[in-house]
């Protein structure tokens, strides 16, 4: 199945506003014969025709840069540049998360930039994106997630059918973190425990105080101070992982699926 396409130029209001700990990840393709492509955090309107632009980012291929600006009473700021690590007709991950004093900006998961904030972040009221791309996500969430973090699940929990998603970002000097899917009675379905130390990520269960054979092939394709997608689904016999994108593992149900 094909995934969704946006219309380019794509232009939006922001149903909430843009707050600290929140991210926008895009995802898309450019052509063979793409030129540049931007990203704009407008206040008033998603357009130019003179409304305040707190951040504008464009991505240069003729350049080879990747241009960052800001656009306040009519006229733009000093330009800051990075290299462009993306070619054309390449599959791109775009992230902006919001921060009190600054964004961070991620290509293929990687912080490219700090960019700090020239105007407040509550001023952004639009987002919009031009040029020579084509874009199959759109997503903005997300908040400041307390670790260790402990959270029930709604309505009749985590039932076949269900997905389990998770960004974060294993910390530059992270040897080991774990998520738990447990059950009512302590007993817990799932631990995924990544080891950077050990170059793997075991998964397992605790049932009745004990813990099962742990399960650990494959290779932990995981990066320190790298972003990462995790998705855990629930299925009728097994719990199914991906990360990034790409299936790892299937962790066959050891208690009843219900979660």
């Amino acid at each position: 199945m094909e995934a969704p396409t946006f219309s380019i130029p794509y232009r939006s209001k922001l149903a909430e506003p843009f707050e600290p700990g929140q991210t926008l990840i895009l995802k898309g393709k450019t052509g063979e014969d793409s030129h540049r492509f931007t990203i704009n955090f407008h206040h008033g309107a998603a357009d130019f025709s003179g409304n305040d632009v707190p951040l504008h980012i464009s991505v240069r291929f003729d350049e080879g840069k990747v241009v960052f600006n800001t656009f306040t009473k009519g006229e733009w700021g000093k330009e800051e540049r990075k290299s462009n690590h993306y070619k054309k007709g390449e599959e791109f991950d775009v992230r902006v998360r919001a921060h009190d004093s600054h964004f961070q900006i991620f290509f293929a998961g990687k912080e490219i930039k700090e960019y700090e904030h020239r105007l407040p972040l509550s001023q952004i009221t639009h987002f919009s994106i031009d040029g020579d791309v084509s874009i199959s996500k759109i997503h903005w969430g997300g908040k400041y997630y307390p670790v260790p973090y402990e959270s029930g699940l709604g309505g009749e929990g985590f039932t076949p059918g269900k997905t389990l998603t998770v960004y974060g970002m294993p910390e530059k000097k992270c040897k080991r973190f774990h998520l738990n899917i447990l059950k009512k009675n302590g007993d817990i379905a799932l631990h995924l425990n990544p080891r950077f130390d050990e170059k793997a990520i075991v998964r397992n269960s605790l049932v009745n105080h004990e813990w099962g054979n742990e399960e650990r092939e494959g290779k932990n394709p995981l990066e320190k101070g790298t972003l990462m997608d995790l998705e855990i689904k629930n299925e009728e016999y097994a719990f199914q992982i991906h990360l990034n994108g790409e299936r790892f593992a299937s962790f066959a149900h050891r208690l009843e699926p219900r979660c």
